[in-house]
């Protein structure tokens, strides 16, 4: 067991540290850094996400495969969201999709390297997906390892960000329970999100977000802020013109 760990179990002050499986282009890596995280180890076998990753958090990151003997760092959080698109509702949610069962390899990889605290992030198909089969990989190793498990659907928007984007999170600890912070904002547009208080602020808006912004240039860009877009053109474009404001893929006409 790492000596960090042994410490943090006493009561003892340590630096937290993260692994970050599945790292991507490193979103859950820079909310852990922002939190006060030291960044050890990102793997990820796209070498695109990873390009990204190095040059936006460092060259921790690494281009491998991983599977249930990946050799990790001892860290005090290992994250991960294993790949989402065998449970995503825009994909074909394949049950034999191998990539599915990188959920298992998270799992077994908790349970091998025993971090002080996990924490899990998929699509909210995960919890349907294969009936639900897939959250049992997830929580079945863990729970019997010993650790105290909070599952929970969120929607970012109602943590301020100007979009409705739902995920299912897996808090993990051993040794006390976990627990979510509270909401930030109230939005409203999809089902669910206007239940929060309405003592809390307005989720703001895309046009809100984007205020203040230099007009983008039009086609492909050299700029590395990548300040630019390419406008929609045949099919896409019929499918952006037949939408209202707050509606999504479900509400187009089938030809679309």
């Amino acid at each position: 067991m790492h000596q960090g760990n042994e410490r943090a179990r006493r009561g003892e002050p340590v630096e937290p540290t993260l692994v970050d499986l599945f790292c991507g282009a490193g979103g859950l890596s820079l909310g852990f850094a922002m939190a006060g995280f030291r960044l050890i180890r990102a793997p990820d076998h796209y070498p695109a996400a990873v390009k990204t990753y190095r040059r936006n958090l460092g060259d921790h990151v690494t281009c491998a495969e991983i599977t249930e003997d990946t050799e990790l760092p001892p860290a005090t959080v290992i994250a991960g969201g294993p790949p989402c698109q065998g449970f995503s509702s825009a994909g074909m949610r394949r049950a034999g999709d191998h990539r599915n069962s990188l959920v298992t390899c998270f799992a077994q990889l908790i349970v091998r390297h025993k971090p002080l605290a996990f924490v899990f992030e998929n699509v909210e198909g995960f919890l349907t997906a294969e009936d639900g089969a897939r959250v049992l990989d997830l929580l079945d190793p863990v729970i019997g390892a010993g650790y105290r498990v909070h599952l929970r659907k969120v929607n970012a928007a109602n943590y301020g960000v100007p979009q409705h984007r739902k995920r299912v999170i897996v808090i993990g600890e051993l040794g006390w329970d976990p627990s979510f912070p509270p909401p930030t904002h109230r939005a409203h547009g999809a089902p669910g999100a206007d239940l929060v208080s309405g003592r809390l602020p307005l989720t703001p808006s895309l046009s809100d977000a984007l205020r203040g912004l230099p007009e983008p240039s039009i086609g492909e860009s050299d700029d590395p802020l990548d300040h630019s877009y390419t406008p929609l053109q045949g099919m896409d474009l019929k499918r952006a013109e037949a939408l209202e404001p707050g509606q999504t893929m479900r509400y187009l006409p089938k030809e679309l």
